[in-house]
């Protein structure tokens, strides 16, 4: 049978179009809920020829009403031992930094983020002298930035350009540095219009604010001291910090350690402050809403905590290394309460469950 060339040429548009209207990976999903939690895990395999282990996993349905790890996806990124991790929408990358169990890493691992499932791949990684421990990070989207800590030997927040393309070894696009680095235990960063937060421990441990740090382009910033300092009262160890500007709330982990190494004991709390963009107002000592703790809680050293930051969301997760879980409660939350839902990961290869320390939740509507 013979077929005319205007045929021809409308089967090859059929054809085109059906493989045009397939929707991949890389699209944005049409009307569905996202509740995706990262979580970092510190363990390695220092022997080469033995198979490593995973360090990230992903709970594509933390969300979920019964278990929010029924399904899961492990993942190896190349950094010896998970330490921070962090996702934002906009820069469509996992930035996974390393513990260094062995050797020191001094790069940052970046992990493409597949849209429609979460999926992980591994992409070109940062390599950088300044990049030997790092804790928190925050992309600001607008300006395609992603800011770090790097806690030794002094405290320093460091600034990456277009970090998603990054592949060579550059100078930092700016250094921040602080007037007395000797009294800062820093932990984590959060970005609140042109506002640098900084969680801290220590004496007065807290929130220092940075004003209008975001919008400055000076390649080096030194001596800085915050425009405001949060003191947050009775606090021992504050580490993870989470602010949810739409809902207008704060979370703080925080824990109490008694003894040290194989023998020491901890003591876990989340702390809760409603009304935050309030409360960030003015310096001083700052008292919770409510505080999640007790022995019902299973918490005892909370590092690090992500609050869903959708409108009216229910829900709160935190990565505890001493207790090896991820906890999820609500965040309505007070006192001695259970966990709404708890996880924790077992690999076949290793004889003890892994150990998580740094979550990401992308949660979007």
């Amino acid at each position: 049978m013979k077929f005319s060339p205007i045929h021809i040429l409308f089967s090859i548009f059929s054809i085109i179009l059906v493989f045009a209207c397939e929707r991949t990976d890389d699209e944005p999903p049409v009307d569905a809920s996202i509740s995706r939690l990262y979580i970092s895990y510190s363990n390695y395999q220092p022997n080469a020829d033995a198979l490593k282990y995973n360090n990230v996993v992903l709970l594509p349905y933390a969300d979920d009403s019964t278990n929010m790890g029924a399904v899961i996806q492990p993942f190896i990124s190349d950094v010896q031992g998970g330490n921070s991790i962090y996702f934002h929408p906009s820069s469509q990358r996992i930035f996974h930094s390393s513990i260094n169990r062995s050797s020191i890493d001094t790069f940052m691992s970046k992990l493409s983020v597949g849209e429609l499932t979460g999926a992980l791949e591994i992409q070109p990684r940062i390599p950088n002298q300044v990049l030997k421990s790092v804790k928190g990070m925050v992309f600001h989207p607008n300006l395609d930035r992603l800011y770090f800590i790097n806690v030794e030997p002094n405290p320093n927040v460091y600034v990456f350009d277009r970090p998603r393309g990054l592949s060579d070894d550059r100078k930092p696009g700016q250094t921040l540095s602080f007037a007395n680095p000797g009294e800062l235990t820093p932990w984590d960063l959060a970005i609140v219009n042109s506002n640098l937060y900084m969680s801290k421990s220590g004496t007065d441990g807290g929130i220092d604010i940075y004003e209008n740090l975001i919008s400055s382009r000076d390649s080096v910033r030194s001596g800085l001291t915050p425009a405001r300092s949060l003191i947050v009262a009775d606090a021992s160890n504050i580490r993870g910090m989470s602010i949810d500007t739409v809902n207008n709330m704060l979370a703080l982990t925080d824990f109490i350690q008694s003894g040290s190494g194989e023998t020491a004991s901890y003591q876990g709390r989340i702390l809760l402050f409603d009304n935050f963009s309030s409360i960030s107002e003015n310096s001083g000592t700052i008292t919770p809403t409510r505080i999640i703790a007790g022995a019902l809680t299973e918490l005892k050293q909370p590092v690090d905590v992500e609050l869903d930051f959708r409108k009216d969301s229910k829900y709160l997760y935190v990565a505890d290394p001493a207790s090896k879980a991820v906890y999820r409660f609500l965040k309505s939350s007070n006192g001695n309460v259970a966990p709404d839902n708890v996880y924790q990961y077992k690999q076949e290869r290793m004889p003890d469950v892994s150990t998580p320390v740094s979550i990401s939740l992308d949660a979007r509507d």
